[in-house]
């Protein structure tokens, strides 16, 4: 998730920036009674693999930016009329076009490094390298509101400011290669960080990104609600295919009759998500009801259809007391909510790519005995008319879930503010940061 990798990456930067007498770090020699444990070649060497990860860091940099706004030709643009993302992402383009360290090995960003300082930034360059999947998968334009894609920018302005302030503290060791044009560079991560602070940020972007796909939970079934969790977690994740209609049809009971049962065992002890139990119970009887008439035999989902069964042959052996546990009794509904979401998906794709037919009476003749007679015939046609626009109403407008308010993660504000307090400080400052 974006929200980790950039943890990780902030956390790295703020220890870093703690960090002075370079050299005495990477083995030199310090006070007059530390001698150097390095040559100066072993030193060189090191800068340069801190270059590499330093690059690995900026390159990220670049991406995120681009990932904010993808639609910006740099070739129409000039200084005057770039802004300031614009313009951070042109001097960004630069210095890596001018730092000629290149990106880190696999096998310089996994294995563990025995200065404390190189460690550092290669778990800073690791986590940028895991980041660079966040942006194909749902930190990009397109896929966030303005303020999460504000609060990208500004991010992105601190990690080069703070890369800047390194540069310029590695200046002694051997060969060190600083970034091209670094003033330019820092007026334009300063200026962006600025502007991006004219709207209130939305930490809600750390919930988007990347993350690794959910497994099945294998036999044998757990005992309680556990086994009716893991019969729905196995569900959704079968669900991943669209299923063929018989098997959506299977899937669609199988949820009546779950929620039934568990409105039915909450209503005493729990009213609010009983209701909510039984709303659910009420979409999905509609739905049952309006594609028994439904047929197509492409897809797959038998796997689907029988942990949905199972789900809900569970829960009607539970006994009433059976979900006094409110961590599970959530966990059940979260895992829910996925299944109708996917639910919707699959009749809503299925229905327009014409996956799903509406059973329809065809008059026909028949010979019977060398006599034609008027048979009624049954076909399955492209669904149309009322029951196409009812099932998408009842996917579209009442079984998807409501879309998640943009909530910050635990932490998000206290991470950034720490960081900038490490980015800004100044010796003999002993304020408290302030909060944003």
């Amino acid at each position: 998730m974006y929200g980790q990798n950039t943890d990780v990456l902030r956390e790295s930067l703020r220890e870093l920036l703690t960090f002075h007498r370079i050299q005495h770090r990477i083995g030199g020699a310090g006070a007059p009674s530390v001698r150097a444990t390095t040559t100066a070649e072993e030193r060189r060497l090191i800068g340069e693999q801190i270059a590499r990860y330093r690059h690995s860091v900026l390159t990220w940099c670049h991406q995120g930016l681009y990932a904010a706004n993808p639609h910006i030709d740099h070739e129409k643009l000039t200084r005057r009329t770039r802004g300031p993302a614009e313009e951070l992402r042109h001097r960004i383009h630069a210095a890596l076009a001018g730092d000629h360290a290149g990106l880190p090995t696999i096998t310089e960003l996994t294995t563990t490094q025995p200065f404390r300082l190189v460690e550092i930034w290669r778990q800073a360059a690791r986590a940028c390298a895991l980041g660079e999947h966040d942006f194909a998968a749902g930190v990009g334009h397109g896929r966030l509101s303005k303020a999460q894609a504000l609060t990208l920018v500004h991010d992105v302005a601190e990690v080069t400011e703070a890369l800047l302030v390194l540069d310029r503290r590695y200046d002694g060791i051997p060969g060190w290669q600083h970034l091209q044009s670094p003033t330019r560079l820092v007026r334009a991560a300063e200026a962006c960080a600025t502007y991006s602070r004219y709207s209130d940020p939305s930490y809600s972007v750390d919930h988007h990104g990347w993350d690794p796909p959910a497994q099945l939970i294998d036999p044998p079934g757990l005992p309680g609600i556990a086994g009716v969790v893991q019969a729905q977690h196995n569900l959704l994740v079968n669900l991943r295919t669209i299923p063929n209609a018989h098997s959506l049809r299977v899937v669609l009971d199988s949820q009546r009759l779950l929620s039934h049962e568990t409105a039915t065992r909450l209503t005493g002890a729990d009213p609010a998500p009983a209701a909510r139990w039984a709303q659910r119970a009420q979409v999905y009887a509609r739905l049952v009801q309006q594609t028994r008439d439904i047929g197509g035999n492409l897809g797959t989902g038998g796997l689907a259809a029988g942990q949905g069964s199972i789900a809900a042959a569970r829960m009607q052996k539970l006994p009433h007391d059976a979900l006094l546990d409110p961590t599970q009794t959530r966990q059940l509904e979260r895992i829910s909510a996925g299944i109708d979401e996917r639910v919707a998906d699959a009749l809503h794709y299925g229905i327009t790519q014409r996956l799903y037919l509406q059973r329809a009476n065809v008059l026909g003749l028949q010979d019977r005995d060398g006599t034609l007679e008027h048979v009624i015939r049954k076909r399955f046609i492209p669904m149309t008319g009322p029951l196409k626009a009812t099932l998408i109403d009842l996917a579209r407008n009442q079984l998807r879930p409501e879309p998640a308010r943009h909530v910050s993660r635990p932490g998000a504000a206290e991470s950034r503010i720490d960081f900038q307090a490490a980015l800004h400080h100044r010796r003999g400052d002993t304020r408290p940061s302030q909060t944003l």
